[in-house]
């Protein structure tokens, strides 16, 4: 296969293709999607307003904390192709996904790895059935951007490590620059770069074009803050950050796990109902990879967990306090590109004989039991109400999947059940916002009237100046007087 260099990427695509193009079927989840494509539609589906995606946070509201102007601009063109409809919303994600699984395997090349064993490795990658969402999601394709310009921007730098060329030089930082303008977790990649050059390069360049990449960096990094604070104003302080990422440091044994084993998938998940035992054996594993001796080399396995780590930590932090953190799968999306580059250099699998017939069967029991793992995960995401049952069922702890699952549930006429959903929510949060007034445009329906008033103003007590609270509750005093 490896003769022909063009046929590995064949397959790639086709097998990515197999296993991801039934999304173009699947509905919004009505998580982000719809905010993102639906209610801003008028704003994202028209050319004259490109500029003003560099000029505002991605939901277009007051927020100010998500600057993401390239993921704007992908769901821009995807628009001139589907409109409103999300079909081509969701075949995009699937060509962004084989496109950084391609890039994977360029970049896994380039860094010595056995052709046979990149191309296995990045088969794991396209198939694990943890990056699903990133891929069913529409908005996970954040992060498949962000790793394509990541990915793409590390082959320039070490094409320029290799023999300083002003055309490598220019692709690496234009690269990174488009990452930043992706997802501001792009920032701890010159960190990366230098970890790279100063203890596992083999190659050194001379100071002056050492200085070149890091002034070039540095400039890109410059006006992807001056456009940024054009858009958010200001962000969480520090301490909040570090307070933040603190708390909620479990997530990174629990995405461990879900590298190893990756048999306790959760759409959302509050850590409280993650399950670290799968992330425990996994440090294990790492540990004994580590300590043998055709393991990985210590150099690569400081460089890939600095990758993990540093592209996973900045998604620890919870910019609303008030909320609880819920860990989305998509965020392992690059993080994991870092262990597949550590794990690609442990030398028992770099001496394999991937011409042997057990070893090729292994390596396709492990691709086919992570496509039926992603595929048996799929139809979570196929609708809105697939897609909050998954959720609440990962997460029975957590209030807010519950009070949205009951929406969902609303939308199909299902009005006890959405009931049943408010009610739990609230027994798991008894401040949840919107739950009140949601179970007041029930009793509305049903002609409840002193009941609803009741519910609206329970909300305004908790949610005050809740703009659909206000509206409701004034609605139904003024058809309340009409009754009289």
């Amino acid at each position: 296969m490896f003769k022909n260099k063009y046929r590995p990427y064949l397959v790639i695509i086709l097998l990515g293709l197999a296993l991801y193009l039934a999304t173009a079927f699947f509905d919004f989840s009505y998580l982000d999607d719809n905010t993102l494509i639906l209610d801003n539609y008028s704003i994202i589906s028209q050319a004259s307003q490109i500029g003003s995606f560099f000029t505002n946070d991605v939901f277009f509201s007051d927020n100010d904390f998500y600057y993401r102007p390239l993921l704007s601009i992908s769901l821009f063109f995807d628009t001139l192709i589907s409109g409103q409809l999300p079909w081509f919303f969701h075949v995009s994600n699937v060509l962004l996904h084989i496109l950084a699984a391609c890039l994977l395997f360029a970049l896994l090349k380039k860094l010595k790895s056995p052709a046979a064993l990149a191309f296995w490795l990045t088969l794991i990658f396209l198939a694990h059935p943890a990056l699903v969402q990133s891929v069913a999601w529409i908005p996970g394709r954040n992060d498949s951007i962000l790793a394509i310009f990541v990915t793409a921007s590390f082959i320039y730098f070490l094409k320029f490590l290799e023999k300083p060329r002003l055309a490598d030089y220019t692709a690496s930082l234009l690269f990174f620059s488009a990452a930043l303008f992706t997802k501001e977790t792009a920032l701890v990649f010159p960190v990366l770069a230098l970890f790279y050059y100063l203890f596992i390069s083999e190659k050194k360049i001379n100071i002056a074009d050492k200085w070149s990449w890091i002034v070039g960096a540095t400039a890109g990094i410059l006006i992807w803050t001056f456009f940024r604070s054009l858009a958010v104003n200001g962000g969480s302080g520090l301490s909040v950050m570090v307070s933040s990422i603190l708390a909620n440091s479990p997530a990174l044994i629990v995405g461990l796990g879900r590298f190893f084993l990756p048999f306790d998938l959760a759409i959302m998940s509050v850590l409280k109902d993650a399950n670290l035992v799968f992330g425990l054996l996994a440090v294990i594993i790492l540990a004994a990879a580590a300590i043998y001796k055709k393991g990985i080399p210590k150099k690569y396995l400081a460089f890939g967990l600095l990758w993990y780590l540093l592209f996973l930590l900045p998604s620890l932090i919870n910019p609303d306090s008030r909320n609880a953190y819920y860990f989305l799968e998509h965020r392992l999306y690059l993080p994991f590109i870092g262990l597949l580059i550590m794990t690609a250099q442990i030398k028992f699998l770099k001496d394999l004989d991937y011409r042997r017939p057990s070893v090729y069967a292994s390596g396709l029991a492990l691709v086919i039991l992570f496509f039926m793992l992603s595929a048996f995960h799929l139809p979570n995401f196929q609708n809105r109400l697939a897609f909050w049952q998954s959720a609440v069922a990962s997460s029975p702890s957590a209030p807010m999947p519950v009070r949205n699952l009951g929406v969902m549930l609303y939308f199909n006429n299902r009005q006890t059940e959405a009931l049943a959903a408010y009610t739990r929510a609230l027994e798991l949060n008894p401040e949840e916002p919107m739950a009140h007034n949601n179970i007041g445009v029930i009793y509305l329906g049903q002609g409840k009237l002193d009941e609803a008033e009741a519910e609206f103003k329970k909300e305004l007590e908790i949610n005050p100046g809740y703009d659909r609270a206000l509206a409701n509750l004034q609605d139904l005093l003024i058809l309340k007087n009409q009754l009289r």
